[in-house]
């Protein structure tokens, strides 16, 4: 049976939509503003780091962000100026959601198979993420985990995400 999704690249033209899906499936304190992910989508177009899961009729039913990082130097909520670095470490993702028209069909690990594929390709060996509004649990069954200690960098950037955010990661695998 085949899926009643396409999944491809976000472009530049997708950013309204992007904007609207991030409205309805975050809080307030975490709805970015359309430059932070304009300067997301132009930095990593030509990398094909950031995906979107479109119904038949061309509707986003849901996205993932990611941006290839340093650990160090990942942005924060609501940065507006990412840029790419040279030599990139891990890839972070920034950000996922799911429509509620979207959930219970398997979107999210389907674009994180994409955004894995990517790492791979990019000769980076993990994914990172900052996990907000309890949704660690749900990033845990698909293999994320908290770090053993947390270096002085992670404990500033995660105090911009709120309380209860947390920073997982997992190891790239290379075989899918």
């Amino acid at each position: 049976m085949s899926p009643d999704f396409a999944v491809r690249p976000l472009r530049a033209a997708d950013l309204d939509a992007v904007l609207r899906l991030q409205s309805t499936c975050y809080g307030p304190d975490y709805v970015e503003p359309a430059e932070a992910f304009a300067s997301k989508l132009r930095e990593t177009a030509p990398l094909q780091t950031c995906w979107g899961a479109f119904d038949a009729a061309g509707e986003l039913l849901a996205y993932a962000i990611s941006l290839p990082v340093c650990a160090e130097t990942m942005p924060g909520l609501h940065a507006s100026d990412y840029r790419c670095p040279a030599q990139p470490t891990l890839l972070y993702l920034h950000d996922v959601a799911v429509s509620p028209a979207g959930r219970g069909r398997g979107l999210a690990p389907r674009l994180l198979a994409h955004v894995q594929h990517r790492a791979v390709v990019l000769g980076l060996p993990r994914l990172g993420l900052i996990a907000v509004q309890d949704s660690a649990p749900f990033w845990q069954r698909l293999g994320f985990a908290p770090l053993a200690a947390k270096p002085s960098w992670l404990q500033r950037k995660l105090q911009s995400f709120g309380e209860a955010a947390r920073y997982l990661e997992r190891q790239v695998n290379p075989a899918g």
